[in-house]
């Protein structure tokens, strides 16, 4: 099916949440084949883009896709601790390579413990995807989303024979503007919670790029979107690092060891603090608002 920026919201929404439901349920069925940390990543990002896709069409639907949304949650929260776990091995075994004899002993402690919380992990989800069942859920889904409202009673809050085109520039326009405003106190570089709040906002704002990105100019969509994934990965390592640093203090480690651990991690949050500030200069949110407006 070709879809244009003329086709009405009623047969665009069900074919673009047809294609992300494709793609969560491929990826569901291949990470509890393979356990494969890659493949639980992957499957994680796309339960995110699809639940974006929800969010983003439910006031299409008379119940918002609320249940669907819903069930997509629970795989997600599923995904997340053993990502973590994963994500800590990695960084701390990195960081062992990096720092002087006493610190690696320290270090391998912690890496053990998530260790062993990445086994725990790894058979919770094998339990949890299993029961959650990919083929029942994903039965649900097609069901749920064929059903857009087309003659809509007054809870279903959009048009639905307005042309996708238009749709997505308002919509965009909406998840910048929820974005913008988070902006200057995440200048702080003390202001954890700010840059948090607005790392998640920029992982709404790009996945609602990704799902209407067929409507862009190929060129512009990809430069776009990579200035949008810069911004996601900055402010994401500033948080996974903040998180390590929650770890190390958490720890039980020596004064002396900690410290050392706890200045290292500090100087890589100030780099990638360093990184933001860049961007924030050099291509500020405002202009990828503008960039994504012409490229529509």
């Amino acid at each position: 099916m070709t879809i244009t920026d003329e086709t009405p919201l009623w047969v665009a929404a069900p074919a673009l949440l047809a294609a992300r439901t494709d793609d969560f349920f491929g990826r569901w069925r291949r990470a509890l084949k393979t356990l494969d940390s890659e493949d639980i990543h992957d499957l994680r990002v796309s339960s995110r883009r699809l639940r974006e896709g929800c969010v983003l069409f439910s006031p299409l639907y008379p119940d918002g896709l609320a249940r669907v949304i819903r069930r997509v949650r629970k795989v997600t929260r599923l995904l997340g601790p053993l990502r973590n776990a994963d994500e800590a091995v990695f960084f701390f075994r990195e960081l062992s390579v990096a720092l002087p004899e006493p610190c690696r002993e320290s270090l391998g402690v912690l890496m053990g413990r998530q260790e062993a919380l990445r086994n725990v992990e790894h058979r919770r989800l094998a339990k949890g995807l299993e029961s959650l069942g990919a083929g029942k859920t994903n039965s649900a889904f097609v069901r749920a989303m064929a059903r857009p409202a087309v003659f809509p009673q007054p809870p279903v809050a959009v048009d639905p024979f307005t042309p996708i085109g238009s749709f997505a520039a308002a919509a965009l326009d909406g998840s910048l503007a929820d974005l913008l405003p988070l902006v200057p106190s995440a200048r702080d570089e003390e202001a954890a919670a700010a840059q948090h709040a607005l790392r998640i906002a920029v992982k709404h704002y790009r996945y609602r790029v990704e799902i209407l990105s067929f409507l862009m100019a190929a060129e512009g969509y990809g430069d776009i979107h990579a200035t949008i994934k810069a911004y996601q990965d900055c402010l994401g390592t500033m948080h996974d690092l903040d998180v390590f640093v929650d770890m190390v203090r958490h720890g039980g480690l020596p004064p002396e060891v900690e410290c050392v651990i706890l200045n290292a991690i500090a100087e890589r949050r100030g780099k990638s603090f360093a990184r933001f500030g860049e961007l924030l200069g050099g291509h500020p949110f405002e202009l990828i608002g503008e960039e994504v407006r012409r490229a529509l």
